[in-house]
């Protein structure tokens, strides 16, 4: 699994480890990111979301999206961007508009089904909810339904027809 630490004044990805089967949630750290963090954050979307993982057969791993680097650097400094962190690196993150649309939320696959997406949006709290439906890693729906959220239309939207609106019921 690619890990990618916070350092003290710097961010940079490390090292590719594998076996991190067993993990405590207590030891995961949530904090708000920090500009500081912009290196780390695009090391960790790109290994997760640019190919990284799949050509080791990662689980979790694709080859859906990527943010460039002037684009983390706005959300970073306009939005709420928010980091799970274990032992130093970066494991989740997500991020928040200014009108509380939630537009990334992404846990390193093999660190999914432990509950740091859903603590991550209990942290955020989002009204809303941008969510793309053809991620190579499946559909996120249940997820965001099962964390109380409903659709706000059956209808799909985006150039490619692929984002789902949800909202928080009431």
């Amino acid at each position: 699994m690619g890990t990618f630490e916070i350092e003290e004044n710097s961010c940079e990805k490390n090292r590719y480890n594998v076996g991190w089967d067993r993990m405590e949630s207590k030891a995961i750290q949530y904090r708000k990111g920090k500009e500081r963090d912009t290196l780390a954050l695009i090391a960790f979307c790109d290994f997760w979301l640019r190919n990284g993982g799949t050509k080791d057969r990662i689980p979790g791993a694709s080859n859906d999206y990527f943010i460039p680097r002037g684009r983390m650097e706005a959300y970073l400094h306009k939005y709420k961007v928010h980091l799970a962190l274990y032992h130093g690196s970066i494991v989740g993150f997500s991020v928040v508009t200014a009108e509380n649309v939630l537009i990334h939320l992404l846990v390193a696959g093999t660190f999914r089904g432990r509950g740091i997406g859903k603590t991550l949006l209990e942290r955020t709290r989002p009204s809303q909810i941008r969510s793309k439906t053809d991620q190579s890693t499946g559909n996120p729906a249940r997820f965001y339904q099962k964390a109380g959220y409903v659709r706000v239309h059956k209808k799909k939207t985006g150039p490619n027809r692929n984002i789902q609106l949800f909202k928080l019921s009431s």
